[in-house]
């Protein structure tokens, strides 16, 4: 952490999160916390994640992990995953968000496990607590803040260039449709050689539809269940806390 700390103080500097000591700091929260919660990576049985009712549809979830979903950035980020085991850790909020609060509605533990299996940079804690971050189930409360699976990777990519070296079937679509080819007019689709529905998948949701609906269905979730640890929990948690804080101290001073 020392070097990190130093590093940060540099001009110009980047503030945390983005920084590297910002980033180090999210791990060791995380770790600290992990540390005190039972079944941290489970929604059962885990005092700080809301009981949001997740739907279970093998085929939703099967078309997200294989890269079928007819939305070519989350798709183009999978591929990648299942490729080099690695994408962005912006492009790992977009397709968590996707799967979760923002279009399928699938539950955090299903990528989260699949996210585990194919990532070389897995990391039990830090997985399971992003993927609670990214579906709004612990940590990060605004789930109406949502990634929009077609005009977020245009804020970065305009042209595309990711999807167009990770889906070679996309590799002729125009820019202005290359995010929702959909929504290209045939004449264009056959001008670049994909028929979306033949070439290329259609979308398995209208995203604004599911959008609309899964925030009702989050709004709920967030008025219905109130996520308290009983006293025995807030207990242990509060102890865990002070011990690993007097033992990080300890460290600092050597």
């Amino acid at each position: 952490m020392r070097p990190a700390s130093k590093a940060s103080k540099t001009k110009p500097p980047t503030q945390p999160p983005v920084s590297l000591h910002g980033q180090l700091l999210w791990r060791e929260f995380f770790n600290l916390v992990a540390s005190v919660t039972p079944n941290f990576d489970r929604i059962e049985g885990n005092p700080i994640c809301r009981p949001i009712d997740w739907n279970v549809d093998e085929n939703l979830l099967s078309a997200w992990r294989e890269a079928r979903t007819g939305f070519p950035f989350i798709d183009a980020a999978m591929i990648q995953l299942h490729r080099h085991g690695w994408m962005h850790h912006l492009a790992r909020h977009a397709v968590a968000c996707f799967l979760t609060r923002g279009q399928l509605w699938q539950s955090w533990t299903a990528g989260a496990d699949i996210f585990s299996s194919l990532l070389l940079d897995a990391d039990w804690t830090l997985n399971s607590a992003n993927w609670m971050w990214l579906s709004a189930s612990a940590f990060f409360h605004q789930y109406y803040r949502i990634y929009c699976p077609v005009s977020f990777g245009r804020k970065t990519d305009q042209d595309g260039e990711f999807i167009r070296h990770f889906i070679p079937a996309l590799r002729n679509m125009p820019p202005e449709y290359i995010y929702d080819p959909w929504t290209a007019p045939m004449s264009v689709q056959k001008k670049a050689g994909c028929i979306i529905g033949v070439d290329y998948p259609d979308p398995i949701v209208d995203h604004q539809e599911a959008k609309a609906e899964n925030l009702e269905r989050m709004k709920a979730a967030y008025a219905d269940r109130e996520v308290s640890p009983t006293p025995e929990q807030k207990r242990k948690i509060t102890f865990g806390f002070g011990k690993a804080a007097m033992k990080n101290a300890k460290k600092m001073k050597k």
